[in-house]
């Protein structure tokens, strides 16, 4: 137990703000002194089930506990009805998460996608409304065209915050070869079923360059932004398993798996983070590095993307 309590206090201390005391904060809390406090810290003194609770409520942070016979881990969860979705509440709950990642003192998330990182095309309005409206399944099954001014002016709001923040957050991302050409695909298949028209077509492919050009700079500088202590880095795996997304702070790590289409699974289990690190690792050595020297194999990455962008928009003049 006092091993659970000594790790969960030090989940906490990743997730506050550098200048916060960790002892001042748990006492406040917990309506304790600081130095009972330390004392809960260190493990000489065990939490009890209310206080347990109370940190849990009010760092956002669970406490774990799994009895070594079994071998399970527990996942957390955004419940967002498939027949109606309700984007704003799934964009409230990225925020929720991607600030709290933000917070930390030191953190890092690592990528592995089939897919362009939602944070990337949330820069540009009209491609987030129409990878928003594609995730529903209700209606890309429905008569309902795509109209980007019908979505609430919060999602747009929202979508540009998250941008922001990813920007300033340290990250690895490993791209497969054929990352690009999902967005593509959604958007011939949009304007074939007259979902939207050629105009707006040709305006989010647009948006897909766009985001594209974004990356080559990052990759290029090897950095989002121009903080000194920040680092990016991009890869492209032939070889992906599955989209996931890994926190790592100071000490700690969580570990976001996406299913559904665009919902995704929490765990803080850190074993299961530990081996998530350990596979993500193995895929980078099988990787080619798209950022800093990486110039050749990212212009031939960037030429292809670029090309397919240029023939959809043909097809679509034609």
């Amino acid at each position: 137990m006092l091993n659970f309590q000594i790790n969960y206090f030090q989940q906490i201390k990743s997730a506050i703000q550098p200048y916060q005391n960790l002892a001042q904060s748990v006492a406040e809390v917990l309506s304790i002194s600081v130095n009972e406090a330390y004392k809960k810290i260190k493990g000489n003194s065990l939490l009890n089930i209310y206080q347990i609770i109370k940190l849990s409520d009010h760092f956002g942070i669970p406490f774990l506990y799994k009895p070594n016979q079994l071998p399970t881990v527990t996942f957390d969860y955004l419940s967002v009805d498939q027949e109606t979705p309700n984007m704003l509440l799934y964009l409230q709950d990225l925020l929720k998460n991607l600030k709290q990642i933000q917070g930390g003192s030191k953190k890092h998330i690592t990528i592995t996608t089939d897919d362009i990182p939602l944070f990337h095309f949330f820069k540009y309005p009209e491609l987030t409304c129409f990878k928003l409206f594609f995730w529903s399944d209700s209606a890309m099954n429905s008569e309902t065209k795509f109209d980007p001014s019908a979505f609430d002016e919060q999602i747009i709001s929202l979508s540009k915050e998250l941008n922001q923040i990813y920007l300033e957050i340290p990250c690895t991302e490993i791209w497969a070869k054929d990352t690009v050409h999902g967005t593509i695909e959604q958007i011939r298949y949009a304007f074939e079923a007259g979902y939207i028209d050629k105009t707006l077509a040709i305006q989010i492919i647009e948006q897909v360059r766009y985001c594209l050009t974004d990356m080559n700079m990052y990759a290029i500088s090897s950095k989002k932004t121009i903080d000194p202590d920040h680092s990016f880095n991009w890869y492209n795996c032939d070889v992906l398993g599955s989209i996931s997304y890994l926190v790592d702070y100071k000490g700690s790590m969580s570990c976001y798996n996406r299913f559904n289409t665009f919902n995704y699974l929490k765990t803080d289990d850190q074993l299961y983070c530990e081996q998530t690190k350990h596979w993500m690792q193995g895929l980078i050595k099988k990787s080619v590095s798209f950022s800093g020297q990486g110039e050749k194999h990212r212009n031939k990455f960037l030429y292809n993307s670029f090309a397919e962008c240029d023939n959809l928009i043909k097809e679509i003049n034609n």
